[in-house]
């Protein structure tokens, strides 16, 4: 899955959340007590969605970045989670770092760990559940691919070391045949001599 798809996907979940968020606003003719609750959980909600636009436009930006620009990412994010260990964006943005094929930190062991803590641990809304499961299937996905490829190898350096064994042997009994085919030539040519010297009568 290319990082254009994986990025047009992502649009896709946000404008999903934006929906949800949307119907979710609070009528005129309720009480002003759970009008305010109302109002808290939208502005919760929407500063949330705020978090996943700035996830994206973080995937966008990182994924076009130098090498040294990634390292910077990757070891700022590392310090946010020194200092809180508990910090959303910044676990969600290690387990991107790792994940993104246009990464040149990329370790998809690692992401697959962090991916899947942070989907266990039941803190993520829903778009941002959608856009760690992305990632989490994307990674799990490259995982099983390459793990098919290494044992693809195998398979072929086994069946070259077989053919190996095979032109081996080949070359052996063509050895032992191309020496008989020598012997039997020099038992001949001593019969013809034998045969072709003149007898000396005494």
């Amino acid at each position: 899955m290319s990082i254009k798809v994986f990025i047009s996907l992502s649009v896709l979940v946000l404008s999903l959340g934006a929906c949800v968020s949307v119907t979710n606003k609070p009528s005129d003719k309720e009480p002003s007590a759970t009008k305010v609750l109302e109002i808290k959980k939208i502005e919760t909600a929407a500063s949330k969605q705020d978090r996943v636009n700035s996830l994206l436009l973080f995937i966008d930006r990182f994924s076009n970045d130098t090498l040294d620009a990634q390292r910077k990412s990757f070891n700022e994010a590392n310090r946010a989670l020194v200092e809180n260990k508990l910090d959303l964006t910044e676990r969600i943005k290690l387990a991107i770092m790792l994940s993104l094929p246009s990464s040149r930190l990329r370790d998809t062991a690692k992401a697959q760990i962090l991916l899947q803590d942070l989907l266990q641990g039941n803190s993520l809304n829903t778009t941002e559940s959608a856009l760690t499961s992305l990632f989490y299937e994307y990674v799990f996905d490259d995982i099983k691919q390459s793990q098919k490829n290494k044992d693809d190898l195998k398979k072929l350096d086994l069946n070259q070391q077989k053919l190996e064994a095979l032109q081996q042997k080949y070359d052996a009994l063509d050895k032992k045949l191309n020496d008989l085919k020598n012997i039997e030539k020099t038992i001949s040519d001593r019969d013809s001599k034998a045969i072709s010297k003149p007898v000396i009568k005494p």
